[in-house]
């Protein structure tokens, strides 16, 4: 334990202080209010279409539809548009660490991503081969359209490409947000900007502060993104896309990944550390966008791409307090570990585990210290391979983090019952691995009163 706390405390306090890895996790956070609303309205949608679909029940649906239809608007101003709030939410985070201006940073951090996305959409379709000479005859010319080898291809100019603004996007929004922000934000502390008399008003004076900064800013990711695109044929969005996210999050849902992050979570938990905060850049840079990508793909009717999310852990894992509680109902009789349960057990039952982290503790508690780490890790094996297996759904469903174990579960996979049953294995089990340590606490006490 003690050479735990010695090497694990400082590399967690140092990785919990680095600053940038607070401004993306913060960024993250930033982003929650319209991106739980718009997974609520998927979660609406789910209980007026897909499980009247399962039952047969399509009255439900056409009666239902005026709702159905304002669901649709409100995810299209949310999770339909996620990477460009995300980069304004890091523009502004990035400008708290330097101290200027967080409107103007974050302004200029997402004209600066908008400037690395594509500027066309193009879709092609099938034509049978003896009509293609024909067709390239008729449409020679013809702004937008060109016939080839692989049919008609239409393109449409002038215009975002939706696929690139939704989670797809992330990765490169989080590489163009951090480099322009970071770069208006040094060259405002260099006063490299226009100076303006003492009398004009701040709300004047601010902004044409921000102007060259601003201007080296966007002409630094439009002359990158230009010479990118120049030397590789490929805009600088479509290649982070290929080479670095979808392999990252392709290792991210290896389980050895998977275990490690919640091993890690508890660990650094155990020893007081805010587990969820140290590992936030990891579960919501990596994980949470598969999130977003499953909601995507469940919501346009798409097969789902990743087994495990960062939502996955809240609906299969992190309640493990609850059989801690549930084993010192049962065969506890330390007076001081079921006074905590009696008053733990309202928080807990909405996902909130601090009161007996800390008042049984588990925190640095070294009976508690294997079934803390084993608990977790023993619920996200098996929860992992019922997903891999296709026994449960994949979540698909951004629930909010205090809906009650076993409902989580519930809502999070799109309404499947067996994770219902999941649920509760998970809880039997936390229930059997901590109970013999829970009856060593009563032991403790005993020897302790003779």
């Amino acid at each position: 334990m003690d050479r735990l706390q010695k090497y694990l405390l400082p590399l967690a306090i140092k990785i919990g202080n680095l600053k940038f890895l607070v401004a993306l996790r913060d960024a993250f956070i930033g982003t929650m209010p319209v991106v739980m609303t718009g997974s609520l309205a998927i979660l609406f949608n789910a209980f007026l279409v897909d499980i009247p679909d399962q039952f047969n029940l399509p009255a439900i649906t056409t009666n239902m539809q005026w709702l159905v239809d304002i669901n649709n608007l409100v995810f299209k101003g949310s999770l339909a548009i996620v990477t460009l709030m995300f980069v304004v939410s890091l523009g502004v985070n990035v400008a708290k660490i330097y101290q200027v201006d967080r409107l103007s940073a974050a302004l200029v951090t997402l004209s600066s991503f908008v400037i690395s996305l594509g500027q066309s959409m193009s879709t092609t379709f099938a034509v049978s081969a003896n009509k293609l000479s024909a067709l390239k005859k008729l449409l020679q010319g013809v702004d937008g359209l060109s016939v080839g080898k692989d049919g008609l291809t239409a393109t449409i100019s002038g215009m975002i490409p939706a696929g690139q603004i939704t989670s797809n996007g992330y990765f490169t929004a989080i590489i163009i947000g951090f480099l322009s922000s970071i770069i208006f934000c040094k060259i405002m502390n260099k006063n490299w900007t226009i100076k303006l008399p003492a009398s004009v008003p701040p709300a004047i004076a601010t902004p044409f502060m921000s102007i060259i900064p601003g201007f080296i800013a966007m002409y630094s990711v439009a002359i990158l993104s230009h010479f990118f695109q120049m030397l590789t044929g490929k805009l600088i969005i479509d290649w982070i896309y290929q080479v670095l996210q979808t392999p990252l999050l392709g290792m991210s849902q290896n389980f050895f990944a998977v275990l490690a992050v919640s091993v890690l979570t508890q660990l650094f938990w155990f020893f007081g550390i805010h587990g969820g905060n140290v590992m936030a850049p990891i579960m919501e840079g990596v994980f949470g966008v598969a999130m977003l990508a499953n909601l995507d793909a469940y919501q346009n009717h798409k097969p789902i791409p990743y087994i495990w999310t960062s939502v996955s852990f809240g609906a299969f894992v992190w309640y493990a307090t609850l059989g801690l509680l549930i084993a010192i109902f049962w065969k506890s009789k330390n007076s001081h570990y079921r006074e905590v349960a009696k008053l733990g057990i309202a928080p807990v039952m909405f996902n909130i585990g601090e009161p007996v982290m800390y008042g049984l503790p588990t925190v640095l508690n070294p009976i508690m210290f294997i079934p803390f780490i084993l608990c977790p890790a023993v619920m996200t094996t098996v929860s992992y391979f019922a997903t891999k297996l296709g026994l449960v759904a994949p979540v698909t469903q951004n629930v909010t983090w205090v809906m009650p174990p076993v409902l989580y579960g519930f809502f999070a996979t799109a309404f499947d019952w067996r994770a219902i049953v999941l649920s509760l294995v998970n809880i039997a089990l936390a229930t059997l691995i901590y109970l013999p340590f829970v009856k060593m606490g009563d032991n403790e006490e005993l020897q302790q009163n003779v």
